[in-house]
């Protein structure tokens, strides 16, 4: 049986979630175990990977009555009844909070990979991620600047971008963790017209949306006045605007980014598509700080994971909001089967 006709089985049952428990130094175990007590009543099902030890002593030390089994898998995680299935990697010995190390790095991103597997499987129906922190994955010789390109090297995925979901908002992004000098080198042709495709197959296949309608942000101020403060939008964006359209999407831009997301929030678009990281970032984390999520597009496999970091300034101390983990772990169930 191929790998989607096993997912499309798995998800006629109560959707099968891997999630990794992300950096042990982290808040990841934290906000993991406070989601999945907030959503037990959910219909999914989920197969927590990390370190069983490390995630038994965060329920008691942050109080959360979840109850924890070591699973062999995703099919012994589905027979754990109420309890909640964990696939031991181990990982998180001695391990101090908030502090950067090789060793927790590793054991991150062995869960991940684990993750990852399971999803290209067919044996879960969607991985969601806990966060990783990148000095620390770095020291431990993983090469990749994040989740996001990890997991499309692990399905090798050579198209894919980052959509944020919060709010009134689903933005998706032309150029991730880069410089804003950097960020500029996306700019071009042939990468928009991917970061449109991946867009339109998303909102199509996944948000049921069948002619969605995306906005381009433009890269300059007032996008470029008619060519006075840049050239991009002539030269790059409207090319690939008018090229989607003759192709019947409804795609219009490039728009001022300063007025855009006004006319976004108040639902005239079902996607905006940013030129960098900030662009976007901003008005999605003021008006859904506490909820928005990261969904990956172009994998093999639904993936979502929360929009935050390992908050080492607060790891340990029981203070961490699971409200984007609440989000991300909702997102994933309400999209499991759809790749």
């Amino acid at each position: 049986m191929t790998a989607r006709r096993e997912r499309t089985v798995a998800s006629l049952k109560r959707p099968l979630l891997a999630v990794t428990m992300g950096d042990p130094a982290g808040i990841g175990a934290e906000v993991t175990l406070k989601a999945l007590h907030i959503l037990r009543r959910e219909s999914f099902l989920p197969l927590l990977i990390g370190d069983f030890g490390h995630l038994s002593a965060c329920a008691r030390r942050f109080k959360v009555p979840l109850p924890l089994v070591r699973s062999q898998g995703p099919e012994g995680a589905r027979r754990v009844g109420p309890r909640v299935g964990v696939l031991d990697l181990g990982g998180a010995k001695n391990m101090k909070w908030g502090r950067v190390s090789a060793p927790c790095g590793a054991a991150a991103v062995s869960y991940v990979k684990k993750g990852a597997w399971l999803a290209l499987e067919g044996k879960v129906d969607a991985l969601v991620t806990a966060p990783i922190q990148k000095e620390a994955i770095h020291k431990a010789g993983c090469p990749f600047p994040g989740h996001t390109e990890l997991l499309a090297h692990l399905s090798g995925s050579r198209s894919f971008a980052m959509m944020m979901v919060g709010g009134p908002f689903r933005i998706v992004l032309q150029s991730i963790h880069v410089s804003l000098k950097d960020s500029l080198k996306s700019v071009r042709r042939d990468l928009v017209r991917e970061r449109l495709g991946l867009t339109h197959r998303a909102l199509a296949r996944w948000f049921g949306i069948p002619r969605p309608r995306i906005a381009v942000a433009g890269v300059n101020p007032h996008a470029g006045e008619g060519g006075a403060f840049g050239q991009e939008e002539i030269a790059v964006l409207l090319p690939e605007i008018r090229r989607a359209t003759r192709k019947g999407w409804r795609v219009s831009g490039p728009h001022p980014p300063d007025t855009l997301f006004h006319r976004a929030a108040k639902g005239a678009y079902d996607a905006v598509l940013c030129m960098y990281h900030d662009q976007g970032l901003i008005p999605l984390k003021l008006l859904a700080f506490e909820e928005g999520v990261n969904l990956t597009l172009g994998l093999p496999f639904v993936r979502t994971s929360p929009d935050h970091g390992t908050a080492f300034d607060i790891a340990g101390k029981g203070r961490a909001d699971a409200s984007s983990m609440v989000a991300a772990l909702r997102l994933a169930a309400r999209l499991a089967g759809k790749s």
